[in-house]
């Protein structure tokens, strides 16, 4: 099913690709010395590519139904490439590149609070447990270091995600924290999906669509942490940004290889394909 998964994952860049462009071009509408947003149509785009991409995305999920799909840790995440071993820990490698510059970004307790120290630290730890899913997947005898890696990404998850929204309550401007914090969301339901398959309760469809769904909005939050913070760009939103890349790039390998693990469904006795 390689095919299918190189159409769903191109979808799935082409679409991030687009809603990147739209959220900068939004940000180029929060002018001013206070910061207020602009009203105009960019708003209303921005809303409606993300509605256009869950949809489509449900509706390419629902087509690839008429497929088998793995039931079991092994199948779903194995790779098919020479290369399979050295992509899989890259988003590792971004996210504790992302995690050190958060730790190390210099500042005072007011403008950089201990907690955004704190979460850096939750990032080293979400990409040790990415890289040790990485590397023990497709093995029956791991999946117990398989669940203790995906605890890891989930408490970095989480806490991000409270980090962010502390950091946005004081914020006037909706449009400026929104997207971030429905992608933060997006991402803990991903990886809630795809770590069905080691904890013995597999949702492949689910898993399918919305790791490609968190690909899209990491895509396209990608740009918030260097220019939608209101701040010149340094250490603090370069962590950020690689944040969203490396779990851009970990979903977008788990929707690949769920999805290239597809099978056909055996024939019928009339010799038709079961739909």
């Amino acid at each position: 099913m390689r095919s299918e998964a190189y159409k769903l994952s191109g979808f799935t860049l082409v679409a991030g690709a687009l809603g990147f462009l739209l959220r900068w071009l939004q940000d180029m509408r929060i002018v001013g010395e206070a910061g207020l947003a602009v009203n105009a149509p960019i708003s209303c785009l921005v809303s409606a590519i993300m509605v256009a991409a869950a949809v489509l995305l449900a509706l390419y999920v629902m087509h690839l139904r008429q497929f088998d799909a793995p039931l079991q840790a092994r199948d779903a995440f194995a790779g098919h490439t020479p290369l399979y071993g050295a992509i899989a820990l890259l988003p590792a490698v971004v996210l504790a590149l992302g995690g050190l510059l958060q730790i190390v970004k210099p500042g005072d307790s007011v403008l950089w609070p201990t907690m955004h120290r704190i979460c850096g630290g939750a990032m080293v730890l979400g990409a040790f447990g990415g890289a040790v899913v990485a590397m023990n997947a497709g093995r029956e005898d791991k999946a117990r270091l398989c669940r203790i890696g995906v605890w890891m990404i989930m408490i970095f998850v989480v806490f991000w995600l409270i980090t962010g929204y502390r950091d946005a309550a004081s914020d006037p401007v909706v449009w400026r924290f929104v997207v971030g914090i429905l992608t933060r969301c997006v991402i803990l339901l991903a990886v809630y999906y795809a770590a069905g398959f080691f904890f013995a309760a597999p949702h492949p469809w689910r898993a399918i669509y919305m790791c490609d769904l968190a690909a899209f909005m990491c895509l396209m939050t990608a740009i918030d942490g260097s220019t939608l913070s209101g701040e010149e760009i340094d250490l603090g939103s370069l962590a950020q940004s690689a944040a969203y890349l490396a779990m851009a790039m970990q979903f977008l390998i788990w929707g690949f290889v769920f999805t290239e693990n597809l099978k056909t469904k055996p024939l019928t006795p009339v010799g038709k394909e079961e739909k």
